[in-house]
């Protein structure tokens, strides 16, 4: 199974984009909601693929059946889910607060493995958020 990695952005007006990587060509879509992004999107690389096989393109038989990871960078995550707090995830993290903050924003890059303790204290909040029954 091949694994298409699609590059979120979000957009002023609050609309998603995602853009392939990895691909010969690009496929891109947008959507109101990531939901919609997901839906478009995967309908989009369908068409792709199904344009290609009628193209006779010789790698259209690679794409039968795929897998999709949406990526996005620190900054287009924080503006994805404002409502989470930095001071927190960054206390999670072991990190100090104000140097996410500046990850956060874009003022500062983050290194690839701050950004993997950064993504493992997110997935742990998320863990523990789908823990939570009232």
């Amino acid at each position: 199974m091949k694994t298409i990695s699609v590059y979120v952005e979000k957009a002023k007006d609050g609309t998603y984009w995602g853009t392939s990587k990895g691909l010969k060509g690009v496929v891109s879509a947008y959507g109101n909601s990531l939901k919609d992004l997901k839906k478009n999107f995967e309908q989009a690389f369908s068409d792709y693929i199904e344009l290609a096989k009628d193209l006779k393109e010789p790698y259209a038989d690679d794409y039968e059946n795929v897998n999709f990871t949406y990526e996005m960078d620190l900054v287009g995550f924080f503006k994805l889910v404002p409502e989470l707090k930095i001071t927190a995830i960054a206390k999670k993290a072991g990190i100090n607060s104000s140097l996410l903050r500046q990850y956060a924003t874009g003022t500062a890059n983050a290194s690839e493995e701050r950004l993997k303790v950064i993504e493992k204290s997110v997935h742990k909040l998320g863990e523990e958020l789908l823990s939570v029954s009232f």
